[in-house]
């Protein structure tokens, strides 16, 4: 089964395609004798593109957070927040057979354009056509007096951490660590109290390693 992420918000229904397209900035000069080469630069940013259903009643086959079912209306709201707002959010594909989590894809993303599109052949349903554009984060690089770089990051510095609405193992992991594949050691060090990893609960404590 896949679980698709748009920041905080759940889509219900997995989308049966999603591309992500990466461009190259690599530069070819011709010689003098007209030969050619190639220098090799750092790729673009990747881009996510996919069409996703968004459903108006409740379907045996979505999936909600917590289970509580949400009219289109609610992911319109929440979709056209997430463009206002101006945030970086992640885009996750989480991939879980059974109780596991065997895979994740996590690109910190900014929404470039969105549409709502209204089908008849659909009844009451919407789709919403995304694009999303990979974010990557920059700032001053500082040298201390051994001359050793370092990026200057906020992170939390916190051992605990109260799990808020919307929240996942995963989402964690990229707000203390900076890398939400690191979910695992969450996991690891809470094992006594979350039995499920996919199902952490709002309010819940959890020990940050």
């Amino acid at each position: 089964m896949y679980e698709i992420w748009l920041g905080e918000i759940k889509l219900p229904v997995a989308p049966e395609k999603i591309t992500i397209s990466t461009g190259s900035l690599n530069e070819t000069i011709t010689l003098v004798e007209g030969g050619e080469i190639n220098l090799l630069r750092s790729p673009k940013l990747r881009v996510v593109t996919f069409e996703a259903l968004i459903p108006n009643v409740r379907y045996p086959f979505a999936s909600y957070l917590y289970d509580e079912f949400k009219d289109a209306d609610y992911y319109k709201d929440a979709i056209a927040k997430l463009k206002t707002d101006k945030r970086v959010i992640s885009f996750v594909i989480t991939r879980v057979m059974g109780n596991k989590v065997f895979n994740y894809t996590d690109i910190s993303s900014t929404l470039e354009d969105y549409k709502f599109i209204e089908n008849a052949g659909e009844g009451y349903d919407l789709r919403i056509a995304v694009t999303l554009r990979e974010y990557r984060s920059f700032g001053a690089i500082f040298k201390d007096s051994g001359s050793t770089e370092r990026q200057s990051i906020n992170a939390p510095s916190a051992s605990s951490y109260i799990v808020a609405s919307g929240d996942s193992l995963w989402m964690i992991a990229k707000k203390y660590y900076g890398d939400g594949s690191r979910w695992r050691e969450i996991y690891e060090a809470n094992k006594s109290s979350v039995a499920d990893p996919n199902k952490i609960k709002a309010g819940m404590a959890l020990i940050i390693p």
